[in-house]
C-alpha cells in the first residue's frame, strides 16, 4: 500500500488515501513551516445551521475561533489533522458546506489538512462537497478508508472507524485490522502514531470501538505503535498502559458533556524519541491553557 511521503506531503501535492482526505492547499504556506508540527483536532461538529446550539454551545463559532488560533501559530504545522466527527449530528451536505467555508482560511495559508470520518459523518455527503479531495484509487480496502504519512521521527496511521453515520459505536473490521498488522510488521522499527474517530471501550456498555478487543491485541505487542489519538467522549485526557503504549483522548473542539473539560486542540510536536503534546483552549484564561505533556516512546 502506499503511502503520502513527508515531501510530497510538505509541498500539499500528495494524494490520500481513500475518504482519509488531503486537501490540495490554495495556497503557499507564508513563513516558516515546521515539518514535526502537527495541529490534532476533533469533534468539531460543524452544522449548516448557523444559529445551532448544543449543550450551550455554537460549533461553528467555536471552529471559526480554532481556525483563527491556528493560523497564529508560528512556525506554520505541518498540516491539521480533524479526528472525525467533522460536521454536526447526520453528516448533511449543508453541514460540509459550511466546513468548507470555515476551513478556507486554512487553505488559503497552504496548510494542508487530513479529514476522518466519525459516527456523525457521512462519506458521500463529505465527497460531494470537496470534489477536490484528492483520492488514490487501488487502496486494497473495500469499505474503509486509511492513510499513512511519512514524517521524519515518526508515521501516522490514519485509520477509519466509523461504521454508520448516526450510529455511537465505531468499528474498524477484520479487513482494515488485518491491514493494519500487515503493514504495521513491514516497519517494525519506524514509531507509529495511530488516530481515530473512536476509543477503545473500557466495558460492554461503552459506546466505543465493537472490536477494541481485536485492535489492541494487534498494535499493543507491536512496540513500534507509540500512541493511539481518538476523539468521540468530548473529554480531554491521557492514560499509558502498563505495555507503554498511549492512549491519547483528544479535546472536543465543540459542546462539552463536562463543562469541566476543556475545549479546543491539540498541538503535536514530533522529536527523536518522544512527542510534546501542547494543550490548546480556546478560552485562553483556562488555566490549562499551554499545558505540556512529553510522550516518551517505549522501546521496541
Amino acid at each position: 500500500m502506499e503511502s503520502i511521503s513527508r515531501r510530497s506531503f510538505l509541498s500539499a501535492s500528495a494524494l490520500a488515501l481513500g475518504g482519509w482526505v488531503l486537501l490540495p492547499a490554495t495556497g503557499r504556506a507564508e513563513g516558516s513551516v515546521d515539518p514535526n508540527r502537527f495541529v490534532l483536532i476533533s469533534d468539531t461538529h460543524v452544522c449548516g445551521d448557523r444559529n445551532a446550539r448544543e449543550h450551550d454551545c455554537n460549533p461553528d463559532e467555536t471552529i471559526q475561533q480554532a481556525v483563527k488560533d491556528i493560523l497564529e501559530l508560528a512556525p506554520v504545522p505541518a498540516g491539521v489533522i480533524f479526528a472525525g466527527d467533522c460536521v454536526y449530528l447526520h453528516g448533511e451536505k449543508a453541514d460540509y458546506e459550511a466546513l468548507n467555508e470555515y476551513l478556507q482560511p486554512l487553505r488559503r495559508a497552504g496548510i494542508p489538512l487530513l479529514l476522518a470520518m466519525g459516527n456523525h459523518d457521512n462519506r458521500e455527503n463529505f465527497q460531494s462537497v470537496f470534489p477536490d479531495a484528492a483520492i488514490l484509487h487501488g487502496a486494497p480496502l473495500k469499505d474503509r478508508r486509511v492513510a499513512i504519512v511519512e514524517t521524519e521521527h515518526a508515521d501516522w496511521y490514519l485509520l477509519d472507524s466509523l461504521k454508520k453515520t448516526h450510529e455511537t459505536p465505531g468499528e474498524f473490521g477484520e479487513e482494515q485490522l488485518a491491514w493494519l498488522a500487515a503493514t504495521l510488521d513491514k516497519v517494525p522499527s519506524k514509531p507509529a502514531l495511530l488516530l481515530a474517530h473512536h476509543y477503545p471501550k473500557g466495558t460492554e456498555k461503552d459506546n466505543g470501538l465493537l472490536d477494541s478487543e481485536a485492535f489492541l491485541n494487534i498494535i499493543g505487542p507491536r512496540k513500534q505503535v507509540k500512541c493511539y489519538f481518538f476523539g468521540h467522549s468530548h473529554a480531554w485526557s491521557l492514560k499509558q498502559r502498563e505495555d507503554g503504549l498511549h492512549l491519547i483522548n483528544l479535546p472536543a473542539n465543540a459542546w462539552l458533556f463536562d463543562e469541566a473539560k476543556p475545549r479546543g486542540f491539540v498541538d503535536a510536536q514530533l522529536q527523536d524519541g518522544n512527542c510534546m503534546l501542547v494543550l490548546h483552549c480556546l478560552n485562553r484564561s483556562d488555566k490549562r491553557h499551554g499545558e505540556r505533556h512529553t510522550l516518551a516512546w517505549r522501546k521496541v
